[in-house]
């Protein structure tokens, strides 16, 4: 599985996620919304929204856009 966190910097709740990433232990690569659109346009395209944070969960063909700052800690955390 393959983990990436669509988040940018002045996101309260973004920075909630980020804090929280090094305690984990799957790695999560970090996309920043506002320093490369491309990444603000794939989420775009897959979900139709472009609300940070959000999780993409990659398992091999299957993808899943998870929303909300607490689910994503709590998720990260079962792991």
């Amino acid at each position: 599985m393959k983990y990436a966190l669509y988040y940018h910097d002045y996101c309260p709740f973004c920075q909630r996620v980020l804090m929280t990433l090094p305690s984990f232990r799957v790695k999560v690569e970090k996309r920043n919304v506002m320093e490369n659109p491309e990444f603000r346009k794939q989420q775009q395209a897959a979900t139709g929204r472009t609300t940070v944070p959000c999780l993409l969960i990659e398992n091999g063909d299957s993808q899943e856009w998870m929303y909300e700052s607490s689910d994503i800690i709590a998720y990260l955390k079962g792991l």
